[in-house]
């Protein structure tokens, strides 16, 4: 059963001036809705602050492409971070002070320097190129997008899928930041893409494009690591459900199975190329500079060592098939193992399954939300497509699968490859409904338009996005205080509502580096529950009282601790891009002072200045002797300062107090039972 013809097949049958005229529109259309997303990727780019992610990766690309080091942020392949920085090879810029290339850097240093890198060079100056830069594959990807569409389908398809892309929030979100979500989104539609192509015309061309674009998805970010056992199910699964000719199916296999290792190697060779072709992460190095049990116990937690998916980063690693850099970031994502999570209320010690199908229905546009079903059930419809339909959606539905096992519950971005596949596919829907049911077309010409005006409405606050079934933005931190509400994307309008109201007095706590903050913010940085966000300068100490205006992220009010309570107690007078709250008043916040003196202690240990973060310590635990973090940072202090037994005896009270609240504390825990085992060895 076919609802009806193709818009090819009707224009073929008209005449000549109304095939002209139609086309005509196509493309004005066309031109129209890539200049829409185009505008709203720089509107987003120029708009808002840089996140919390980016400063890491914009030092490290400029490093990557200074000496080719990379032993800088090896979290991250370097495809996007290259790309993005390209620009900045053109100026002068302060660099950091040690030798490019000259040291594995840690994560801290590089969360700090990233930071100073920005402030030291002019904020906006150096992040809005990086950004329109790395907006590139935005548009790469809405590219792809249509021509696959019109492809497989049709010019309405196509229209209509670029119009739900092109006002889709989650993409113009995360389509122009410095982060390496829509690099892996986009290289891993095009993969799909080339891969479908290929199996309709087995050309060395095509061959060829397949394997540059297995090597793109490797060199986008690593988790596309899940993708390529999907590639090679869908590619087999295209054989065994769509083959055709008179060879028989095992040597139909044994010949894609073959193809797939050989654009796998293709792409293996363009991966090395973006590192240089150098094995080592520094440049001169001749050996490894730590070995892989040792980074893991470095960057995450140390138990995760004796656990299978080390050992088998251990043994890639032995092997050399990647580079050490590249391994390094495996290596990372074990050590992360799983993360605390954010639900409503509620907060987890680790992953929940259900959160992305949650994050799905509160952060997806209206618009994809309805016409997605419609296109699910074409499945049963358009027979003659389903091949084409198993190529859109063996891919994201086994992705999204996965991500379902994550402990790794930090933001919607995390399953952005899935929304290319889920748009090609509502458009293929809403198309054929149109066709079967001439009437339907106003409705989803009225959908359509809702969808670019939600878009356009919510300008630039896109990161903040909840749609309206959720109550729209302002209701975002209610659901999701994470990723989701604050990615430290908004300084620039906490300092605009400063300005207007002139308001010089004032307290801030929220997502970023402090030092980023100081810049942007004439107020006074209070410690925020973002670990990351310490620099490596020091921050004041707070007072246990504070008065005037207290603007407060959402995530610090909504995460399960007390430290804001007093504040959250209070009804806020505004709300800053949907993440930023403002309350005026006296409050008095004891717990805010033990932590910023927590948060000294942590300092003045990095800069190995030990008596004074033994006595930050100590006023911290003066302060809240009931929290564990405090005793954590004055135990910290202690061991670096040689008093063992004192530390033991912190570490210990750690894991007694964590139990009052363990989902909340079970970092402190950790890390404090991790301390105590060391000095048990020693």
């Amino acid at each position: 059963m076919r609802f009806g013809k193709t818009t090819e097949e009707n224009v073929n049958n008209s005449t000549s001036p109304r095939r002209q005229a139609s086309k005509s529109i196509f493309v004005a259309l066309s031109i129209f809705l890539f200049a829409a997303f185009a505008f709203q990727l720089w509107y987003h780019a120029t708009r808002t602050s840089v996140t919390i992610d980016e400063p890491v990766h914009i030092l490290a690309g400029h490093r990557h492409w200074q000496c080719g080091d990379f032993g800088i942020n090896p979290e991250h392949p370097p495809m996007l971070k290259l790309l993005a920085t390209a620009p900045l090879n053109f100026r002068n810029l302060i660099e950091p002070n040690w030798d490019c290339g000259s040291r594995l850097t840690s994560k801290l240093d590089s969360f700090s320097f990233g930071n100073l890198f920005l402030v030291e060079n002019d904020v906006d100056s150096v992040v809005v190129p990086v950004r329109l830069a790395a907006a590139v594959l935005s548009l790469l990807l809405a590219v792809l997008v249509f021509l696959a569409t019109r492809e497989m389908f049709g010019r309405s398809e196509a229209l209509t899928a670029l119009a739900l892309l092109a006002f889709e929030p989650n993409l113009i979100a995360h389509g122009a930041v410095v982060t390496t979500d829509m690099a892996v989104t986009a290289t891993a539609f095009a993969a799909v893409y080339a891969l479908y192509r290929f199996r309709n015309d087995s050309s060395w061309f095509r061959f060829l494009v397949v394997g540059l674009a297995f090597g793109l998805l490797l060199a986008a970010k690593h988790s596309a690591v899940i993708l390529f056992p999907i590639l090679l199910l869908l590619l087999l699964a295209d054989v065994f459900f769509f083959r055709s000719g008179k060879i028989g199916l095992p040597k139909q296999i044994l010949r894609q199975t073959t193809a797939f290792a050989a654009f796998f190697l293709v792409g293996l060779v363009l991966l090395w190329a973006f590192y240089g072709f150098q094995y080592y992460s520094i440049p001169s190095a001749s050996s490894s500079t730590v070995s892989i049990a040792d980074y893991i116990k470095e960057n995450g937690r140390p138990e995760m060592v004796e656990s299978r998916s080390a050992k088998i980063v251990d043994g890639i690693s032995r092997a050399h098939i990647f580079p050490e850099s590249y391994v390094y970031g495996l290596a990372d994502i074990v050590a992360s193992g799983s993360r605390n999570a954010f639900i409503f209320d509620r907060n987890y010690p680790t992953g929940q399954w259900f959160y992305f199908p949650l994050a799905f229905s509160v952060k997806t546009s209206v618009a994809l939300l309805l016409l997605l079903p419609i296109g699910f059930a074409m499945i049963f419809f358009l027979r003659d497509k389903r091949r084409e339909f198993l190529f859109l959606l063996v891919p994201p539905i086994l992705f999204f699968a996965v991500a379902l096992t994550s402990g790794l519950n930090l933001g919607v971005r995390h399953i952005l490859p899935v929304y290319p596949f889920f748009i090609v596919v509502a458009a293929v829907g809403a198309v054929a409904l149109c066709r079967k049911f001439p009437p339907f077309r106003y409705i989803l010409i009225l959908i359509l338009l809702f969808h670019a005006a939600t878009a356009f409405r919510i300008a630039p606050h896109y990161i903040v996005f909840a749609n309206d079934f959720w109550g729209g933005s302002n209701n975002t931190y209610r659901i999701l205080p994470d990723g989701n509400t604050d990615w430290g994307q908004n300084l620039k309008f906490v300092g605009e509502y400063l300005t207007q109201n002139n308001i010089k007095d004032c307290w801030f706590v929220g997502m970023g580096n402090s030092q980023l903050k100081r810049v942007s913010l004439p107020c006074r940085i209070m410690p925020d529950t973002f670990r990351l966000g310490m620099s490596n300068t020091l921050d004041e100490p707070v007072p246990p009282v504070i008065e005037g205006t207290v603007l407060v992220s959402a995530r610090d009010l909504t995460r399960g601790g007390k430290e804001y309570l007093p504040v959250a107690q209070t009804a806020p007078i505004a709300q800053i891009g949907g993440s930023i709250f403002v309350h005026q008043g006296r409050f008095e916040v004891p717990l805010v002072a033990a932590l910023s003196h927590a948060r000294r202690a942590a300092q003045f240990t990095q800069l190995k200045r030990l008596e004074e973060a033994v006595a930050e310590g100590r006023e911290a635990v003066n302060l809240a002797a009931e929290d564990p973090r405090t005793h954590l940072a004055l135990g910290l202090a202690l061991l670096r300062a040689g008093q063992k037994d004192e530390a033991r005896s912190e570490f210990e009270t750690v894991v007694e107090l964590s139990k009052s609240n363990p989902s909340l504390f079970r970092n402190e825990e950790v890390r404090a039972q991790q301390e105590i085992k060391r000095l048990a060895g020693n």
